[in-house]
């Protein structure tokens, strides 16, 4: 169940004075009066909004109207220059252009491989003492 709190916080601001003024004035009615009123004053409120919104819409179309609209015909389209850069022109500009650095893994520190070949100590000829 919303509390009073959660309302107020979600209505636009100027709500609770137009609340207040509405119950205020459905208080001066009797009470068998008061549900045909309440049903027709926010009947009327709505058409009016309604109305308001159908009026700018118009006021808007009016306003399109009478701006000059742009065409593609009238506005002549430009070519691009297209300047081809001398060779050393290319290469200073790619000196200039910062490289990103990229990132590298924490690395450990290379071993050194170690030696495949096994040494043994040579067998004494069987003619030597």
């Amino acid at each position: 169940m919303a509390t009073k709190d959660d309302t107020r916080a979600r209505a636009p601001r100027g709500t609770r004075n137009v609340t207040q003024a509405f119950f205020a004035a459905l208080d001066g009615l009797s009470d068998g009066q008061q549900a045909a009123v309440a049903t027709a004053a926010l009947t009327a409120i709505r058409d009016a909004l309604k109305a308001r919104r159908l009026k700018a819409r118009e006021a808007a179309a009016r306003v399109k109207a009478k701006t000059p609209a742009k065409t593609k015909a009238a506005t002549p389209r430009k070519a691009k220059a297209v300047a081809k850069r001398s060779p050393a022109m290319a290469s200073k500009k790619a000196a200039t252009k910062p490289v990103p650095a990229k990132r590298a893994a924490a690395s450990k520190p290379a071993k050194r491989k170690s030696s495949s070949k096994i040494v043994t100590p040579a067998a004494p000829e069987a003619g030597t003492p």
